[in-house]
């Protein structure tokens, strides 16, 4: 009784090799405009996204870190 239900609740071989076949790239899908709109907007989105990181960078530089030209006043 305890291995039929061990062979129910795995799923088959068949299944999970199934399962990955929807992560494979559709060379049709990125030929067509709908595919080089989402390539060119992929793109757009990390060049946006660095020069945010980037600027945040600069502004932390220049406003919250400690200045090394400061000295201590005595």
């Amino acid at each position: 009784m305890l291995g039929a239900w061990d062979r129910r609740d795995r799923p088959s071989e068949e299944g999970a090799a199934a399962a990955l076949q929807g992560f494979a790239v559709d060379k049709s899908f990125l030929s067509s405009l709908k595919g080089i709109l989402l390539e060119t907007e992929l793109v757009f989105g990390i060049i946006l996204v660095s020069v945010f990181a980037y600027d945040a960078f600069k502004i932390y530089r220049t406003e919250m870190a400690p200045r090394a030209s400061q000295g201590d006043p005595q």
